[in-house]
């Protein structure tokens, strides 16, 4: 729920995952995610204890938590 309060977009990142087809071209929309991708994780991270932390610290996508 917190993640919606921040941006519609970044609860949506988190909930339905998203794909950049090209990174090193990526469009509009696809820089928009990944930057909610960001702002999930920061949250994410932000939320749980060290041990957590440590089992998802690697991950890519906040949609994989």
């Amino acid at each position: 729920m917190y993640l919606g309060s921040i941006n519609d977009r970044v609860w949506e990142v988190t909930k339905n995952d998203f794909v950049i087809l090209d990174p090193a071209n990526p469009t509009d929309n696809e820089r928009a995610n990944k930057q909610c991708n960001t702002m999930a994780f920061n949250t994410i991270y932000n939320g749980i204890d060290s041990k957590v932390f440590k089992q998802v610290k690697d991950l890519e996508k906040a949609s994989e938590v």
